[in-house]
């Protein structure tokens, strides 16, 4: 095959390539003698078989291939729509450019985050440079990519990496990268300039994730609902990357502007049986002695608690140090701790309460500490009379997409899930979120009202129920949630506290 077939075929697949575009795609293939200035005498040399654009890097296609007109870089087209931006959206891109196009924004879940990202990447295609966009979980990659197909030109290359995808900037304008995949993948940018877009920014201030933060991308935009951590993470690798947060949304100016829906709240408080008191309070008991052990013999640091987890896990890891056996204790104690609270009968008799209210939800979502707990949760509904499913990483993808399209569609009333939509899942438009998990963090609240707070066509409020065992590390009374009941109380249309005793 002779040079200019090599360089045809490479086109044929992927046209509107550089010659430095075409020349990576042709070492890939085992072609490693020749050079850009190769490419570009085959392609100049040959008029009747390639075309080039008036950009700069100059593109080329086949002859009988039509590029779209005065193409530098990327240049969105009428063929991809953009919403207009909600007036925070432009000031939070004012704010990033004026301090260099470097920043985190930090805006509340449901506000629209991404259509920012997406806003920057349009520029930055449009400056003739390349943009990977860095996401925690395949299911945002999958997200991420329907989103930049509709937003984006339509000979836009997207490319993906990770969950069986081996996408690269040497032949894609846009790469979407789970972290998992990016901390070991050349990310650099192939053309001058690059921007790296981090959604779920905060995830990445761990020592294994931050390998993905590229420092040979010059423009970077962190995207989170909940950039502050408790950790060191955010001061050693987050804010010396990105240049700390440029921009905030909170609650106040979300409802204000009329970006999320409003809201009511309301906390529901059930009770311990004896027993189960007893054993909360023996567990809760040993807790505190392994952790006054540990950070008097000075094996983990008291603060912050992102440290103190990080170092105990270290700990008890490794069998052989002083303390293991006490790390070990402790992590067992909080596990069955754990599960205790969120697997109480009593929950479940306050969720069998709940089906009269979730029946008149349009779509509700039931949040659990576990696959057994969403598992029995949609099986209580079910029995209720309910459309309800569980989604889980127990599940293999198909079938997690499964679950959430026929909620998409409406053909479930409520899907009970762990973790698994805390974060990075576009659910569809529910109104009514059931809190069964146990969870003492402000960062997880957050994430989960988010998934119902998104503006609804018809203007309906959304509803927060927060199912907890008074007296323990659940109750607000007692500093759960890190003040976030605090925080949205007072902007809540209600909030309601209603207790549930046992028969």
């Amino acid at each position: 095959m002779t040079a200019a077939q090599e360089v045809a075929a490479v086109l044929d697949l992927a046209p509107g390539r550089t010659p430095t575009e075409v020349r990576d795609a042709l070492w890939r293939r085992g072609r490693v003698s020749i050079t850009t200035a190769d490419v570009t005498r085959v392609l100049a040399g040959s008029p009747s078989r390639f075309r080039g654009g008036d950009g700069n890097p100059r593109r080329w296609w086949l002859a009988d291939q039509i590029p779209p007109p005065n193409r530098t870089g990327v240049t969105p087209a009428d063929d991809a729509p953009m919403p207009e931006l909600y007036a925070w959206q432009r000031e939070a891109l004012d704010s990033w450019r004026c301090r260099g196009r470097r920043g985190v924004v930090e805006a509340v879940t449901g506000t629209g985050k991404t259509m920012l990202g997406v806003a920057a990447t349009r520029d930055e295609l449009a400056a003739g440079g390349q943009v990977c966009v860095l996401v925690p979980t395949t299911e945002l990659l999958v997200q991420w990519q329907h989103v930049l197909d509709q937003r984006l030109p339509s000979y836009t290359r997207v490319g993906l990496l990770g969950g069986g995808h081996h996408g690269d900037l040497g032949s894609d304008d846009v790469l979407v990268a789970v972290v998992n995949s990016a901390r070991a993948a050349d990310l650099r940018p192939r053309r001058p300039g690059g921007l790296l877009v981090a959604d779920e920014c905060h995830r990445y201030g761990t020592y294994g994730n931050r390998l993905a933060l590229d420092a040979r991308f010059p423009q970077r935009l962190g995207l989170s609902a909940t950039y502050d951590r408790s950790e060191d993470g955010r001061q050693v690798w987050l804010d010396p990357y990105f240049g700390g947060t440029c921009f905030r949304m909170g609650y106040r100016r979300a409802l204000a502007d009329g970006v999320t829906a409003r809201f009511g709240v309301t906390l529901l408080g059930v009770e311990f049986t004896t027993i189960e008191r007893g054993a909360y309070d023996e567990l809760s008991h040993e807790l505190s002695r392994a952790r006054a052990q540990l950070v008097a013999a000075g094996l983990v640091p008291a603060e912050p608690v992102g440290t103190f987890f990080t170092a105990l896990a270290q700990l008890a890891r490794n069998g052989e140090r002083e303390g293991s056996a006490t790390a070990r204790s402790y992590l067992r104690a909080m596990q069955e701790r754990r599960h205790l609270l969120a697997e109480t009968p009593a929950k479940t008799h306050a969720l069998l309460g709940l089906a009269a209210t979730l029946a008149q939800a349009d779509r509700a979502i039931v949040f659990t500490q576990s696959i057994a707990a969403a598992e029995s949760a949609a099986e209580v509904l079910v029995q209720a009379g309910l459309r309800a499913e569980a989604t889980h990483s127990g599940l293999d993808r198909t079938a997690r997409r499964g679950v959430l399209s026929r909620f998409a569609a409406g053909a479930l009333d409520v899907v009970s899930a762990p973790q698994i939509l805390d974060e990075g899942v576009d659910v569809p438009a529910a109104d009514t979120a059931v809190i069964l998990a146990a969870s003492r963090s402000r960062r997880q609240m957050i994430q989960r009202m988010g998934r119902i707070l998104r503006c609804k066509p018809d203007g309906r409020s959304a509803h927060f129920v927060v199912v907890l065992v008074e007296g323990t590390i659940e109750d607000p009374a007692l500093g759960a949630h890190e003040g976030f009941l605090e925080e949205i109380s007072e902007l809540a249309d209600a909030v309601r506290t209603v207790r549930v005793r046992a028969a």
